[in-house]
């Protein structure tokens, strides 16, 4: 082997080094702080919140490059866990920036075998902005704007058939006869800003 092949592999070899576990203070805990999950075996390291205490078994895999640790780029991240003897995951298709979902992608949240929640748009740092929310067992599309959990600026929302759109506020919309409320409870609309 020549020298030059040589040298080219030992870059190769460092490159592809696993990066070892992310920080302690950076990792997910379940019920607690958002945080990376290591994929245990090449080091990759994925962004992941909202899972509730008591989860067990918290896995993640990536398709994509990791090189410092957290995934970076495109491709299919799946994070995987057991809570109350169901097996649940996240899987999400699209572009990863330092390990969070950022930039055009769709995120699906399973339970079992049931689809939960499908998230298809954009994504700013793991949070969904904006594009298609689908919750299939109720019979719900949302398509607009979105800020953290909640419709956010013009958008449609449709309800087994009914089509309620305007210009939502952090879940809440005025109409004619009152607040309609998504993702929170109607009560809390009354401070809501519109």
């Amino acid at each position: 082997m020549t020298p030059y092949k040589t040298a080219m592999l030992a870059a190769l070899a460092l490159m592809c080094a696993a990066a070892g576990p992310p920080p302690e203070t950076e990792r997910m805990v379940p019920g607690g702080q958002a945080g990376f999950v290591s994929d245990g075996a090449e080091g990759c390291w994925l962004w992941a919140s909202g899972i509730r205490a008591g989860a067990t078994g918290l896995t993640a895999s990536w398709t994509g490059p990791c090189p410092d640790g957290p995934a970076e780029g495109e491709g299919r991240a799946v994070v995987r866990w057991e809570e109350d003897g169901v097996e649940r995951s996240m899987v999400y298709d699209g572009a990863l920036r330092r390990g969070k979902n950022e930039g055009q992608g769709r995120l699906m949240i399973t339970a079992g075998k049931d689809t939960r929640v499908v998230q298809e748009g954009v994504f700013r740092n793991d949070h969904f902005v904006s594009g298609r929310v689908e919750i299939p067992a109720a019979g719900i599309v949302y398509e607009g704007g979105w800020s953290l959990a909640h419709p956010n600026g013009r958008g449609r929302l449709v309800i087994r058939g009914r089509v309620i759109e305007g210009n939502w506020s952090n879940g809440c919309l005025r109409g004619p006869n009152g607040w309609f409320a998504f993702t929170r409870p109607a009560r809390e609309c009354e401070g809501a800003d519109t």
